[in-house]
């Protein structure tokens, strides 16, 4: 059994390595999911940029409780061992010039390609379709049963008014 630092570890690791998570919403009793890009900041947060018009966008406005996947859907269903993360937490969008300035880095740093189509001006203009949001994670359930043997996934959990890096 690992320790809760090496589980930490571990999730940390697999987020910066990987950049595409599946998120899901609510509205009532009807769940939505929308596969988004992602970037993962020093205290474990996952930084999205995404439009608030969608739907998801809509529904996360309204309830900040979201859920989500991030896998490799390259693995064969035969292997022997999968890999894989889910989670909840509460999203937000984020505030100010600086801290969307620091997230767009994140963002473009983990997914090149889009530095001049999307830029921090576009970002902060009430006009544009993108907005940054930060998923504060609740709980994680990292899938690897190469690392974990026996139980095949670790776990780590925030506790109450506590961010899950600091756990």
């Amino acid at each position: 059994s690992l320790s809760k630092d090496q589980i930490k570890t571990n999730i940390t690791e697999f987020l910066k390595n990987h950049g595409i998570l599946t998120l899901a919403t609510v509205s009532g009793f009807q769940p939505w999911v929308a596969t988004v890009y992602y970037a993962v900041d020093d205290r474990m947060n996952l930084i999205i940029l995404t439009d608030p018009a969608s739907r998801h966008g809509r529904e996360m406005a309204k309830n900040s409780r979201v859920a989500f996947s991030i896998f490799d859907s390259g693995q064969p269903n035969a292997a022997a061992v999968k890999i894989g993360l889910q989670g909840t937490g509460i999203i937000s969008p984020i505030k100010g010039v600086v801290a969307n300035t620091k997230a767009l880095l994140a963002w473009h740093r983990t997914n090149p390609g889009k530095e001049k189509d999307i830029t921090i001006k576009d970002v902060i203009k009430t006009i544009t379709d993108c907005r940054m949001y930060q998923i504060t994670p609740k709980y994680l359930k990292h899938f690897n049963k190469a690392l974990y043997s026996k139980e095949k996934y670790g776990t780590i959990a925030s506790k109450i008014g506590q961010a899950i890096a600091n756990f």
